[in-house]
């Protein structure tokens, strides 16, 4: 304990000491009638997670003092409890208000404390004086089993109090009753019993609303097998895992039960959980059954959440799991079990040339590798693992001497939903890659993709290339214009960082474009085959390494042409200007147009009509004669 609060407690019972002192020199015949104590209260409630100050049940006293020793102790007894309690809560008395009170006093606490204040007593409350009646900041949350209120002289005296219950008690719903009494006190002759009021007070404490909450409660199924990960954002996980069974859990969906004020502690309903693929538990090691109903127990309420655990059981497929409550519909989870059996085998090309030396995916520019693989059960589920848990896809070389792979194990990749295999090129030229279910080398019972042909490139660079993805814009449509570099052979440049790609000064417009977007303006760019479903607002899909300069064309009809020159990473021969155009429809001229159009159309009509009508008008004459 700290020399500082020492002397702040220290103080306090001196100022205690010297108020008990002044209470003392009083005449003796100082008294407080009975007549002139008004004690009154009303009854609270409470739930059982909240009896506290807060919910407490509420007293007011008011007494006259005729001298400066009169005092008042206000005490707390418990009277009745439902039988269901084992024990009762010890009532506990705060000061809520002093405002009304007039003249010199003290407000003291003495007898049990609060919990917070164990073994503390004759704790000042309130000093009461003309000039100040705020509370002490150091005991304004205190809580007392007595309470004793000093008088200024001939003077009305009031204070209001809270009646609330300790938290440590385990309370048992019903009502439980308090004895309050007010008892005079005279330094001579102690506590005037014969002159005591008392009032019985009641809290109720109810059940808790046990009702899960639609809106505020929560079910997230997490990609994690046994130990719960929070995905990222706070949404379900995909999940695909393997059908073998196993007593080890695959998945876990965290259900999180929230009552109407979005709090964890109270509500507890049962829990509906059903899947059509798996089975369900409520451990990582324990699985029950397809079809459970599970206890949200006080052990989950405390907690906040109950985890619900998938395992397969040998059968694969896609599934559904559906979760409830009796007030709540969680929306349906989706998750595939896959066979580790591989039937078919597709492959590829995630790029057109790759280099010389290590071709590995890289999710930071979207590039994710130069083949894929697609390995898929009797099913048509997609096969991320082989049956020991080792790759369910490998790639081959038809030529070791222009890229060495034999037996590659490739990554499934989620995002793109194949597996993404690395190859290293030795050579500049061009091999035969297929992928197989096996990495051993051998074809016998092999599962074995069509060849896909991949390039080696020779990365020097020639010519610089530019183009947009389309020769026809709307105003103001958003343009994507590609740039790459090509070698001498005229084969693309693989994936890589060009330094001088561009010429100082990068590239220049005959038109201004739209949205303040603008042309780069440096010299080195990274090269890379690009996904658009991955970067839907940023790339364009190519499987030849390109840098995307993304634009909002000008917003009236015109033709725009982008100009660049190529820089230091070309010989002087490749250092020319380059161009790329593109049209931007005019929506005027194509509104004359379609009228022109129309008159053409509506004159020619008027023609047959006409002609149409003179043969009706020669008919008539002949049928006449």
């Amino acid at each position: 304990m700290s020399t500082k609060t020492n002397f702040k407690r220290i103080a306090l019972v001196a100022i205690t000491a010297l108020g008990m002192g002044v209470l003392s020199s009083a005449p003796s015949q100082a008294v407080v009638a009975a007549t002139n104590i008004t004690l009154s209260g009303a009854n609270g409630t409470a739930t059982l997670t909240q009896s506290d100050s807060r919910t407490g049940a509420t007293i007011a006293l008011t007494w006259l003092g005729t001298a400066t020793t009169d005092s008042m102790v206000i005490t707390v007894a418990a009277k009745t409890k439902p039988t269901a309690a084992a024990a009762y809560p010890v009532g506990y008395l705060s000061v809520s208000d002093t405002s009304t009170s007039v003249g010199n006093a003290m407000i003291v606490g003495f007898g049990a404390t609060s919990p917070a204040r164990a073994g503390v007593d004759n704790v000042v409350i309130d000093s009461l004086t003309a000039a100040s009646r705020a509370q002490s900041s150091a005991t304004a949350n205190e809580s007392f089993t007595s309470v004793r209120q000093g008088s200024g002289s001939n003077t009305w005296n009031a204070i209001n109090l809270r009646l609330h219950m300790d938290a440590a008690t385990t309370k048992a719903t019903g009502t439980y009753t308090y004895t309050i009494t007010a008892t005079p006190e005279r330094v001579t002759g102690g506590l005037q019993t014969a002159d005591a009021k008392s009032i019985d007070l009641s809290i109720v404490i109810a059940a808790d609303d046990l009702t899960a909450s639609a809106t505020y409660s929560t079910a997230v199924m997490s990609s994690a097998a046994t130990t719960w990960v929070a995905p990222t954002p706070n949404s379900d996980s995909s999940v695909s895992a393997s059908a073998v069974a196993s007593g080890t859990s695959k998945a876990i969906v965290r259900v999180s039960l929230r009552d109407a004020t979005n709090a964890y502690a109270t509500a507890a309903e049962s829990i509906t959980a059903t899947t059509t693929v798996g089975t369900l538990g409520t451990t990582s090691s324990s699985s029950i059954g397809k079809s459970v109903v599970l206890q949200y127990t006080a052990t989950d309420v405390t907690a906040g959440y109950k985890d619900i655990f998938i395992f397969a059981d040998g059968v694969s497929g896609a599934g559904t799991i559906t979760i409830s409550t009796p007030s709540v519909a969680f929306a349906a989870k989706s998750l595939t079990f896959y066979s580790t059996t591989v039937a078919t085998m597709a492959a590829v090309a995630g790029t057109t040339t790759i280099n010389v030396g290590s071709n590995t995916a890289s999710s930071s520019n979207t590039n994710f590798g130069p083949i894929w693989g697609l390995a898929k059960d009797a099913s048509g589920t997609t096969v991320r693992l082989n049956a020991t848990g080792a790759a369910a896809v490998y790639a081959y070389s038809s030529d070791l001497t222009v890229i060495s792979d034999s037996g590659t194990a490739c990554a499934f990749q989620s995002s793109i939903g194949y597996a993404v295999c690395p190859l290293t090129g030795v050579k500049a030229g061009t091999a035969n890659i297929t992928l197989r279910n096996l990495g051993t080398g051998t074809t016998a019972s092999a599962i074995i993709s069509s060849p896909i042909a991949v390039t080696v490139g020779s990365g020097a660079a020639a010519s610089l290339k530019m183009a947009w993805d389309k020769a026809t814009y709307a105003p103001g449509e958003r343009a994507f214009l590609r740039i790459w570099a090509v070698d001498a052979a005229g084969k693309v440049l693989p994936n890589q960082t060009v330094v001088g790609l561009l010429a100082s000064g990068g590239l220049t417009s005959n038109q201004s474009f739209s949205n303040s977007t603008t042309l780069p303006t440096t010299t080195d760019y990274a090269l890379a085959s690009t996904i658009k479903s991955l970067s839907p607002t940023t790339q364009v899909d190519s499987l030849d390494p390109v840098y995307t300069v993304v634009l909002n064309m000008p917003v009236a009809g015109t033709t725009v042409t982008v100009t660049g020159k190529g820089g230091t990473a070309f010989p002087s021969s490749g250092r020319v200007d380059v161009s790329a155009t593109a049209a931007i429809t005019d929506n005027g001229a194509a509104a004359l147009a379609a009228v022109t159009a129309l008159a053409t159309t509506v004159a020619s009509l008027k023609t047959l009509i006409t002609t149409l009508t003179n043969l009706v008008l020669k008919i008539q004459k002949k049928v006449k004669a």
